[in-house]
């Protein structure tokens, strides 16, 4: 003989049940510990631009800063390995890499997500005042 049970007669299978319809529809939205609501980062590496003699080695302590719209303005340094990541309002920025004896970048986007941003700065050498001074070379030391 089977036992069949009814919807009404078990406790255990309504509980089971309202459980679920309780729990599926939850899995749906975000959780407030979730990646989904983490503020979104811009971060990537800050290089020398390539040059025969060195390549593109990492340059430690750039100047990375983030502009948003509403004017607030975030500064982080480049690591020994020329990585940086810095949190960033959701909406347009500036970003601006910056180094001294290097040309100032910027890259204006909109945020939407985590960013992986890269800047290749070059030196800036000057010559102002040292006509025929000759050729210059850049040894990255």
């Amino acid at each position: 003989m089977v036992d069949h049970y009814s919807f009404a007669a078990s406790p255990r299978l309504r509980l089971l049940v309202l459980l679920a319809l309780v729990i599926v529809p939850g899995c749906r939205s975000s959780s407030p510990v979730a990646p989904d609501g983490a503020r979104p980062t811009i971060s990537g590496h800050v290089y020398q631009t390539l040059t025969r003699e060195a390549g593109e080695p990492p340059l430690v302590d750039v100047v990375i800063t983030v502009l948003n719209a509403t004017g607030q303005e975030t500064t982080v340094l480049s690591n020994r390995a020329g990585f940086y990541s810095v949190g960033a309002a959701i909406g347009i920025v500036l970003v601006t890499a910056a180094k001294e004896g290097y040309e100032t970048r910027q890259s204006r986007f909109d945020v939407s997500e985590s960013t992986v941003l890269n800047f290749g700065l070059t030196p800036n050498v000057e010559l102002a005042g040292k006509e025929n001074a000759g050729p210059i070379l850049y040894t990255g030391r």
